[in-house]
């Protein structure tokens, strides 16, 4: 049983990852706060185990995917394992998720910038098992003119930010649905209440026309906050500006 930064792993998932396994390993680590199993928080020096399950399709362009769904465990609580299934079509249990704030722009804050911020789960890798793999994300929204960025800081991210290309589309009905596409997919589906304060304040501030799109692997959700040090650290963190429209 191998065992990298205090996880135990199974050993057949670098048949998959290959030299990327450790580099994995430890994503997922940084990402998970709590034990999927007990639900209690995971200590910095805990003895860890991680169990994935693998879902092997071939994308609509007909390149060999996979996701990776995993959970990290108290090794007391659960042995590491991998399950390896097959899809005959795009696997249908990816699904966004996100979150949408309002931050101060410019050097005085006179103006506000509404964010919205998404990832895929499972994540969604393209390429060979053992060979190099490629975030089906990040490639897509590179490919529309986002930027990478290395920064979690929500200042270094509004002063790099630069506008995506004209693919990229941001609409809002009057009911509050918020609804991204990338050259007519739709990527991310939200919805607001305009009778919340902060739902409010979003659907205001996207009135002026443009959103900062956040996106990418590895970010992390919670109730409170949007966690983006791992995604930034990793190089799976990516931006920009879409137009808005009603």
């Amino acid at each position: 049983m191998p065992i990298t930064s205090n996880v135990a792993w199974d050993g057949r998932l670098e048949a998959f990852k290959g030299r990327d396994t450790a580099h994995y390993i430890e994503t997922v680590k940084a990402t998970a706060g709590r034990c999927a199993a007990c639900w209690l928080p995971l200590g910095p020096e805990a003895a860890l185990s991680l169990t994935v399950t693998i879902t092997e399709f071939q994308s609509l362009e007909g390149q060999p995917s996979l996701t990776f769904d995993h959970m990290v465990c108290h090794l007391q609580c659960q042995a590491p394992g991998l399950r390896v299934k097959e899809s005959m079509g795009v696997v249908e249990s990816v699904a966004s998720v996100g979150a949408r704030l309002v931050l101060s722009g410019g050097r005085s804050g006179t103006w506000n910038v509404p964010v919205l911020a998404y990832t895929l789960v499972p994540n969604v890798v393209v390429g060979e098992p053992g060979g190099e793999m490629t975030s089906a994300l990040v490639s897509v929204l590179l490919n529309h003119g986002f930027q990478m960025s290395f920064s979690a800081s929500y200042t270094d991210i509004l002063q790099r930010a630069v506008p995506a290309r004209e693919t990229c589309t941001c609409t809002v009905t009057d009911g509050g649905a918020v609804q991204l596409h990338v050259d007519g997919l739709l990527m991310c589906s939200q919805q607001l209440d305009s009778g919340d304060r902060n739902d409010a304040a979003w659907l205001h501030a996207a009135g002026a026309g443009r959103v900062l799109v956040i996106s990418g692997d590895n970010l992390t959700f919670t109730d409170a906050d949007l966690e983006l040090t791992a995604a930034a650290r990793l190089g799976t963190l990516v931006t920009g500006i879409v137009p808005s429209s009603w």
